[in-house]
C-alpha cells in the first residue's frame, strides 16, 4: 500500500469534512533572504524557521498566503499538517469538555486551573498561597465579566520571612490565549512542586529555597475566548471595534499583549505593529493594557523618581538605573512560557546587538535547551520583536529573562503535550530553578545529573554518597559553549552550598582523579554527628574555568538517619 497516497486521501476527507475552518492551513513558503522575512515576521505568530532550508512554516488563512506571496515567497500547503491541525479543531468543536478544554482532556480552562490554585493553597497552606494582581480588561469594562489575574506562590512559608535573599523565579503562561500548553505545563510544574515535597528530594529543596511565583492564566479573558476553538491570541479589548475577517488567523480586535510592554515599545521596524486588526498591535501607548499594567506591577513594582523599580516580586538590580551588564550575583529569574517554535529566547529582542549578560544567557539558554531539545538563540533570531515581556523585565530590572516556544502548534495534540513537551519541559524548568541562586553563574559550571537514591541508615553508621557530575550538558546547535574538565565536587548536609552554616565535604573522583569533563563521585558521610530524622544532602561540582573554577548547579539527595537498630536500609540496598 502507499502510505502517502493512503495519507493524501485521509487528508483530503478530513479538509472536505471541516468547511467552516477551511481558510486555516498550515504552510510552509521558501524565502530568498532574511530581509523578506523579517519585513513580514510581525505580522505571523509563531514562525518555524529552517535557516538551511531557507523556509518558514506556519499556520494561516488565505489572506497570510497572499501576504507572503506578495513579499516575493513561494508558498506549499502541507496538506497532512493541516489535516492535522483540523483533527484538533473538530476535536476540540464537537468533543465533550468535561472540566476541561472541550475535545483536549490534558488542558485545564481558565476555570479549573483557578479551581487548581485554590485547592494547592487548601490543602497544602504551608508551601502554597494565593493573590489576585489586577482585573483583566473585560472586568474594567463589566464588574460582572471578566477576571481577575491571580499569582500562585509556592515555596516553605514557615521559613520564608526568615530567608529575604531567597530567589524569586516568575513564570508566566498562555498570554497569548490560543496558545494551550504554557498555562498547563505550568499547573503540572505547580503541582508537582507541592505534591512531591517531602517524598521527592529535588522537590523538596527547591520549595525551601526558591519563592516561585506562577501565573498560569496570563491573558484569562482571551484564553476564554480560545478555548471555544478560535485562533484568538491577544486581549479582548473592543474599543477599536469591529475588523474583517474576525475572528481569524490574520485579522481580530484587542492588543497583542506580548508587544505593549513598556521597555523598548515600538523601537523597531516590524518589531509589532500600529494596525488595529493585526495580530501583533502593539496598542495606543505602551502599557496600555490592564493585563500589563497588572503584570508589570507585580513582577517589577513602580518606579521611583530615579527611575529604579520597588515593591514587585523581583528586585531591580541594575547599578545606576540604567546600567548593564547586571550584577552577576543577580537572584531570581523570569519566564514567559509560550507556543510554538520549539526555541528558547533571550533579550534582547528588538537588536542584534548582545546583551551585557549575553555570555550567562547563552549558557543558561543552552543548558535549558539540552533538556527540552530546543533551538537556543538571541530573541530577535531572524526578525524582531519589541515591547516584549522579557526585555521588558531584563531591561527594568536586571533579571535573567526568558522565554521558551513549546511545540509545533497552538492547540497542541494531548498525546504530543502528554508524551514530549510535558517531561523535557519539567525537566528543563526544574534545572532553571536549580540555578535561581545565581543563574548568572551556576550554568557556567557542571551540572549534578544524578545522586544514587535514598539511603536509610543507622545513626553512627557512616553511608557512601554517590554521584555524577557532568560539565557536557549544553545545546550546541546554535554555536559551541566552551567547557573545562571537572576539578571537584562536594556535597553538603542539611545546607545548600550558599548557606551560612554549609559544610563542605570533599568528594573523591572513582578513577581516581578529576581529569575529565563528565566524573563519577563519591564521599562517605559521617553520621554519628546528625539527629534521627530525615536530611537533605547537596552536591555540587566545580569545573577548571579560567577564575578559579566555576561552581555549577547543586541537587540534592534525601538520608535518613535511623535510631540504633531500625535501619531497613543500607545505602539503598536491602540489609543481611
Amino acid at each position: 500500500m502507499n502510505i502517502n497516497k493512503l495519507w493524501c486521501g485521509i487528508a483530503a476527507f478530513l479538509l472536505a469534512a471541516a468547511p467552516a475552518l477551511a481558510d486555516d492551513w498550515f504552510i510552509e513558503a521558501r524565502y530568498q533572504n532574511p530581509a523578506q522575512v523579517g519585513a513580514i515576521a510581525g505580522e505571523f505568530q509563531h514562525l518555524i524557521i529552517d535557516e538551511n532550508r531557507q523556509t518558514i512554516r506556519v499556520d494561516t488563512d488565505d489572506a497570510g498566503i497572499r501576504r507572503l506571496e506578495d513579499a516575493g515567497m513561494s508558498v506549499t500547503v502541507d496538506m497532512a499538517a493541516t489535516a492535522q491541525m483540523r483533527v484538533s479543531d473538530l476535536a476540540m468543536v464537537k468533543g465533550p469538555g468535561i472540566e476541561s478544554i472541550p475535545g483536549y482532556a490534558c488542558y485545564r480552562t481558565v476555570e479549573e486551573t483557578y479551581s487548581t490554585i485554590d485547592d494547592l493553597v487548601s490543602s497544602h497552606p504551608a508551601l502554597a498561597s494565593a493573590e489576585d494582581i489586577g482585573p483583566t480588561w473585560q472586568r474594567t469594562q463589566n464588574a460582572a465579566q471578566g477576571y481577575q489575574m491571580r499569582s500562585l506562590r509556592i515555596t516553605n512559608l514557615a521559613t520564608a520571612a526568615n530567608d529575604p535573599d531567597r530567589p524569586k523565579m516568575v513564570s508566566l503562561g498562555s498570554i497569548h490565549a490560543r496558545e494551550y500548553t504554557p498555562a498547563e505545563l505550568l499547573t503540572r510544574m505547580a503541582e508537582w512542586l507541592v505534591n512531591s515535597y517531602g517524598t521527592d528530594p529535588q522537590a523538596t529543596w527547591l520549595v525551601d529555597h526558591v519563592d516561585f511565583r506562577f501565573v498560569l492564566e496570563a491573558n484569562p479573558d482571551g484564553r476564554k475566548r480560545a478555548e471555544t476553538g478560535i485562533s484568538w491570541r491577544k486581549n479582548i479589548n473592543s474599543v477599536d471595534g469591529f475588523c474583517a475577517g474576525t475572528p481569524s488567523a490574520s485579522s481580530q480586535p484587542g492588543i497583542d499583549l506580548n508587544r505593549n510592554f513598556p521597555f523598548h515599545w515600538s523601537t523597531v521596524l516590524n518589531g509589532s505593529s500600529g494596525t488595529k486588526c493585526s495580530l501583533t498591535f502593539r496598542g495606543p501607548v505602551a502599557g496600555s493594557e490592564p493585563e500589563t499594567q497588572n503584570l508589570v506591577g507585580y513582577v517589577a513594582g513602580i518606579p521611583g523618581t530615579d527611575g529604579r523599580y520597588s515593591g514587585g516580586v523581583l528586585q531591580d538590580r541594575r547599578a545606576d538605573g540604567t546600567a548593564f551588564p547586571a550584577p552577576n550575583d543577580y537572584a531570581g529569574l523570569f519566564f514567559d512560557i509560550h507556543s510554538y517554535s520549539k526555541l528558547v529566547l533571550w533579550p534582547w529582542g528588538d537588536t542584534s546587538t548582545p546583551s551585557g549578560n549575553a555570555e550567562a544567557f547563552t549558557s543558561i539558554g543552552r543548558r535549558i535547551a539540552y533538556l527540552n531539545n530546543y533551538k537556543p538563540q538571541q530573541a530577535i533570531g531572524l526578525y524582531a520583536t519589541d515591547g516584549t515581556t522579557n526585555d521588558t523585565f531584563y531591561g527594568l530590572l536586571g533579571a535573567p529573562s526568558f522565554t521558551i516556544e513549546l511545540g509545533n502548534q497552538f492547540f497542541e495534540p494531548c498525546a504530543a503535550f502528554e508524551d514530549t513537551i510535558l517531561p523535557a519541559n519539567l525537566a528543563a524548568l526544574k534545572y532553571a530553578a536549580r540555578i535561581a541562586w545565581r543563574p548568572y553563574q551556576l550554568p557556567l559550571g557542571p551540572d549534578v545529573t544524578s545522586i544514587d537514591p535514598i539511603i536509610r541508615v543507622d545513626q553512627g553508621t557512616p553511608v557512601t554518597l554517590n554521584a555524577k557530575i557532568d560539565e557536557l550538558r549544553y545545546n550546541n546547535s546554535n554555536g559551541t559553549q566552551p567547557t573545562f574538565p571537572i576539578t571537584a565536587a562536594n556535597a553538603y548536609v542539611d545546607h545548600a552550598p550558599w548557606d551560612a552554616g554549609a559544610i563542605a565535604v570533599a568528594m573523591r573522583a572513582s578513577d581516581g582523579s578529576f581529569d575529565t569533563k563528565t566524573e563519577f563521585v563519591s564521599c562517605s558521610i559521617d553520621t554519628s554527628g546528625l539527629a534521627v530524622g530525615r536530611h537533605l544532602v547537596y552536591v555540587q561540582g566545580v569545573n577548571s574555568q579560567t577564575g578559579g573554577g566555576r561552581a555549577g548547579a547543586p541537587n540534592a539527595i534525601f538520608l535518613d538517619v535511623l535510631p540504633v537498630g531500625d535501619s531497613i536500609y543500607f545505602d539503598g540496598a536491602d540489609s543481611p
